[in-house]
C-alpha cells in the first residue's frame, strides 16, 4: 500500500511538472526542432550511453564489491546492474534499488550492510565528480547561478569532510550513534560500512573509483553535446561543464520518475539565461537527452530483468 502511495505521488510530480514545461514552451516549436535533428549524432550519443552507463558503470560496481569481499564475473555483474535497472526506473525514491541487495544476500550470502554499502558509495561518488564540475566550472566561467555555487561549494566541503569521517577505520562515536538511530535496519548497515570505508578500500581503490566515476559522468556531457549538435545548435562551454552538472545534481532528488521534469524544467530555465538560444530550442534536446541517458539503460535492461529475478527469487547458486 505504502509503495503504491510513493509510486503514485512520484507520477503525479512528473506528470505535473512536465505539464508546467509544455504550458510555457510552444509544443509546435518544439516538435519543429525535433524534425530536424540529424540522426547520426543520436546514434553516436546512444552507444555512448550504453558505454557508460552500462559497461563501465557495471565495471566500476563489481570493483566496488571485489572490495568488499564479493567477487562476481563481469557477467553476473552485468546482469544485476542491468535486470535491475528497470525495477529502480519504475519504483519511485530510487526503491528499486533494494533489488541489487536482495540478490547479493539471497545467491551470494553477502550481508546485507556491504551490499547496501555498495549502492550508497556508487552514489557518492557519482555526487562527489558533479560537484567538482560545477565548482571548477563555476570558478573558470565566473557563474555563481545566483549564488548557489556557493551553496555547492559548502556541499562539496561537507563531502569532503564526510569522506574524511569515511576514511577512518572506526568513524566517531557521535557518527556511529547518529546510525544507530535510523529505523531501517539495511540503510543502517549500509551507512556502517560506508563510514568504515578504511576497511576496504586504499587510497589508491578510491582513485580509481573516481576515474571510473569521471568517465561515466563525463559521457553524460558528451551526450548532451553531440544531443545539441544533432539539432544544429552551439552552446557555450559553460553549459556542459556548470549547467548541465547543476541539471543533472538536483535531478537525483528522488521525487520523479528518472529525475524527468527537473531535469528538463532546470534546463530550459538556465540555459537561455547563459546562451542566446531560447527555451523551446532547448527542450527537444533536453527530452532526448532523458530519453539517451535515462530511460534507454532501463528499457535496455528489460532483456536480462526476467533473468535477475529468476535468480534472485531463487535463492543461492551455491
Amino acid at each position: 500500500m505504502k509503495k503504491n502511495i510513493l509510486w503514485t505521488v512520484s507520477l503525479a510530480v512528473t506528470g505535473i511538472l512536465l505539464f508546467l514545461i509544455f504550458r510555457k514552451i510552444n509544443p509546435e516549436i518544439v516538435l519543429h526542432h525535433l524534425k530536424n535533428a540529424r540522426i547520426i549524432p543520436l546514434i553516436a550519443a546512444l552507444l555512448i550511453s550504453f558505454t557508460t552507463n552500462c559497461l563501465l558503470a557495471a565495471l566500476k560496481w563489481q570493483f566496488i564489491i571485489a572490495r568488499l569481499g564479493l567477487i562476481l564475473s563481469f557477467r553476473e555483474t552485468f546482469l544485476i546492474k542491468m535486470g535491475s535497472a528497470p525495477l529502480k526506473s519504475l519504483l519511485p525514491f530510487r526503491s528499486g534499488e533494494a533489488s541489487r541487495v536482495i540478490y547479493l544476500k539471497r545467491r551470494h550470502n553477502l550481508p546485507l550492510a556491504r551490499a547496501t554499502g555498495s549502492i550508497l558509495i556508487e552514489l557518492f561518488l557519482n555526487i562527489i565528480i558533479f560537484l567538482i564540475f560545477i565548482v571548477l566550472g563555476g570558478i573558470i566561467f565566473d557563474v555563481s547561478l545566483d549564488g548557489f555555487i556557493y551553496l555547492i561549494c559548502i556541499a562539496l566541503v561537507v563531502v569532503i569532510v564526510i569522506g574524511l569521517i569515511a576514511s577512518r577505520t572506526t568513524p566517531r562515536r557521535w557518527v556511529r550513534t547518529l546510525i544507530h538511530k535510523l529505523p531501517y535496519p539495511r540503510l543502517r548497515g549500509g551507512l556502517e560500512t560506508f563510514f568504515t570505508l578504511h576497511r576496504f578500500f586504499s587510497a589508491r581503490d578510491l582513485g580509481v573509483l573516481l576515474l571510473y566515476s569521471l568517465l561515466i559522468q563525463s559521457g553524460k556531457l558528451l551526450t548532451f553535446y553531440l544531443i545539441i549538435s544533432s539539432f544544429g545548435l552551439a552552446l557555450p562551454p559553460l553549459i556542459y561543464f556548470v549547467i548541465l552538472p547543476f541539471s543533472i545534481l538536483i535531478s537525483t532528488i528522488p521525487i520523479t520518475f528518472l529525475g524527468i521534469g527537473i531535469r528538463e524544467g532546470s534546463l530550459i530555465k538556465l540555459i537561455p539565461i547563459y546562451s542566446s538560444i531560447a527555451g523551446a530550442a532547448v527542450l527537444g534536446p533536453a527530452l532526448i537527452f532523458s530519453l539517451v541517458e535515462y530511460l534507454f539503460p532501463a528499457l535496455s535492461g528489460l532483456f536480462w530483468t526476467g533473468k535477475f529475478t529468476r535468480g534472485m527469487l531463487n535463492g543461492s547458486n551455491k
